[in-house]
């Protein structure tokens, strides 16, 4: 990103340890080899809202939905971003992990 300068080192130790605990450990740096941003300008954009089927939302409140639910408005949120990403990414390149 333009905010700041990323870093792969360890890049396999540190993708290992967040799998295994859950901890992220990102090696980044901005301005002045801080946590501030570099001065760019940051362009906020918003998509329509995804719709969600009622018969989709699970009966109580906790339960969780099942898995193909879950993939399929993963599917519709994935298009959405690419969507979004034609018409204002002007030749950025999209990259979704």
């Amino acid at each position: 990103n333009d905010l700041f300068q990323m870093y792969s080192f360890l890049i396999d130790f540190r993708m290992w340890l967040q799998k295994k605990t859950g901890i992220a450990l990102p090696i980044f740096h901005g301005r002045f080899w801080t946590p501030l941003p570099y001065r760019r300008q940051l362009n906020v954009v918003f998509g329509k809202p995804i719709q969600i089927d009622p018969k989709h939302i699970p009966d109580q409140k906790g339960d969780k939905p099942k898995d193909d639910i879950v993939d399929l408005y993963h599917a519709k949120y994935i298009e959405s971003l690419k969507t979004l990403h034609k018409k204002h990414g002007k030749g950025r390149i999209l990259e979704i992990y």
